[in-house]
Parts: C-alpha cells; structure tokens; sequence
C-alpha cells in the first residue's frame, strides 16, 4: 500500500472503536460488501485513505491471500482496493462458478443418494 495510505491515522474515538466490521472471505460480490462497510466508515470517518487502511482488516481465507500478495504502492485510494478487488472477484469466483462444475460433484461410495442431492444442489445454487 502506498506510503501516505499507511500514514493514515485511524480516528479512536469511542463510536469508531465500538463498530463491528464483518469479515469478507472474497467468495461473494465485493460490491455489497465495500458498499456497506464505506456506509458504515463513512458515519465516523472521512477519506479515502484512511478506509482503504481499515477495510482490508476484515479479509480472511482467499481474498487475504490475494491482499497480502498485491506489490506494494500498488493501491493509492479506496478507489484503487475497489477496482481491484472486483477485477479479481470477476476473474477467480465468477469464472469458477459455471455449469460445467455440476460433472464434477459425484456421489461418494459412503455416501448417501440424499447427501448427493444435497451437495448437488448446494453447487447449482453457485452457478451463475
């Protein structure tokens, strides 16, 4: 992250230290998620770079692995992280969510028929 981004100071005040942030895993559309948390930061805070420094703190699984592996100085604005991160939700999450993952759920050996219907469907819910 560029220099001036980290700089930022985070406000520490007593309504900014009592919000609850929910975590992003990167699995749903960062669009929601960086509409709500901006909703949320912007009723405490203002500027671009201080919430670019406080959303990544929610990532977890996938979406903070990609985070941790951007160049450094790569994102100079909330704008920049946005832009980002829906690039990378088109290219890694939708892509991976076609029909033609449906061949691949199977029935394990040990399984029941119903525990594949269940999974089955819980995939074609994924599908877009």
């Amino acid at each position: 992250m560029l220099r001036r981004v980290m700089n930022t100071c985070i406000p520490k005040d007593h309504i900014f230290t009592k919000m609850t942030l929910n975590n992003y895993d990167g699995l749903t559309d960062p669009r929601e998620y960086v509409q709500n948390v901006q909703n949320s930061l912007e009723l405490v805070i203002q500027g671009s770079h201080a919430m670019c420094k406080i959303i990544p703190i929610t990532f977890r699984g996938l979406i903070r692995v990609w985070y941790n592996n951007l160049e450094s100085d790569s994102i100079t604005s909330s704008s920049d992280l946005y832009v980002n991160l829906v690039t990378w939700f088109n290219i890694k999450i939708l892509a991976r969510k076609s029909s033609i993952k449906l061949f691949g759920v199977t029935q394990a050996n040990d399984k029941s028929t119903w525990a594949y219907l269940k999974k089955f469907n819980e995939k074609m819910l994924k599908v877009k």
